[in-house]
């Protein structure tokens, strides 16, 4: 009996470890995604203020420096090629040049793809103050991404996929003038919204 007793004591310390534990992840990743929402709102602020007046919008048009290349913006020691705005989903969220793994959970990066040849790809960490809700999108939802000289480009949610996490080529292929993209919940599968550029 005092055998069953010892057993019995030990799988109820051990539950309430795990339950303690599933409780500090959970506080854990709220505090982080607000801690993201935060960081990337304060990059936009700044991001902002350095922003000409008047903003123009183009629609096959070409927005490049004299040596081609996109302009960027640096905060922090981190390079931005300007701000993706999902109005449906209230996110206005800067983009970084580059992307990693560490970067993401800065801000969503430009995972590879031009935005003046219509090719860009935003890759987001699944925060919700990030890239967490893309799955709420519709068709025909709109998306705009002002660049770091003012140019706003206007787009509307064309397709929405979901492909598997490995799946490189799929990511990549199609004819859209952007893609964004964030992993699903469990990471194996990437929530991927394809537009196409508006006037």
């Amino acid at each position: 009996m005092v055998h069953r007793s010892k057993k019995g004591t030990i799988f109820m310390a051990l539950g309430t470890i795990l339950v303690l534990s599933a409780l500090i992840l959970v506080l854990y990743n709220r505090w982080d995604d607000q801690r993201a929402g935060k960081a990337a709102a304060d990059v936009v602020t700044q991001i902002e203020k350095q922003l000409p007046n008047q903003q123009v919008s183009f629609v096959g048009q070409t927005a490049q420096t004299d040596n081609g290349k996109t302009s960027e913006f640096s905060v922090n020691g981190h390079s931005y090629i300007g701000i993706v705005k999902i109005p449906s989903l209230h996110l206005t969220l800067p983009v970084l040049n580059k992307w990693s793994y560490p970067l993401l959970r800065i801000a969503p990066c430009r995972y590879q793809g031009s935005l003046q040849k219509g090719t860009l790809i935003i890759a987001g960490h699944n925060y919700q103050r990030h890239f967490g809700l893309l799955h709420c999108l519709s068709i025909g939802d709109s998306v705009t991404f002002t660049d770091v000289n003012g140019n706003v480009y206007r787009y509307r949610v064309s397709e929405m996929e979901t492909i598997p996490k490995q799946d490189v080529k799929q990511m990549e292929s199609g004819d859209w003038d952007l893609t964004l993209f964030t992993c699903t919940l469990d990471g194996q599968r990437r929530v991927t919204i394809r537009c196409k550029q508006i006037p």
